[in-house]
């Protein structure tokens, strides 16, 4: 995948997790998501689309104006990728954190690992 494709997958990757929307943010899944794709961070999981669609809908539910960022360069080689990121809650505070992953050969995120 070219620099540009991964940069393009991972501005809708994290527009997913600012999405209020249940229909947009599913859009955005469906585009970057594979489906039995995994997640993981310190305090959820998940094993496919719907699941993760689930963990990110709490998240905005209990967290309303919350957006992320990628915050520097996308690291890519391979199937590999590792990113980090910001947050900013409506309060204005900020959080950030790195993520490492998996491409599927079709473009689609299959793993993802996240550190906060």
């Amino acid at each position: 995948m070219s620099p540009a494709g991964i940069d393009a997958l991972f501005a809708d990757y994290v527009a997913a997790w600012s999405e209020p929307d249940a229909v947009a943010r599913q859009r955005l899944l469906e585009a970057v998501w594979y489906e039995a794709g995994a997640y993981t961070d310190p305090i959820s999981q998940a094993s496919n689309r719907a699941e993760l669609d689930a963990i990110i809908a709490r998240f905005l539910g209990e967290n309303p104006g919350a957006a992320f960022t990628v915050a520097g360069k996308i690291d890519h080689h391979h199937s590999y990728v590792r990113f980090f990121w910001t947050l900013r809650f409506a309060s204005g505070a900020e959080m950030s954190g790195m993520d490492y992953g998996e491409v599927s050969p079709d473009g689609k995120l299959i793993k993802i690992v996240g550190f906060f």
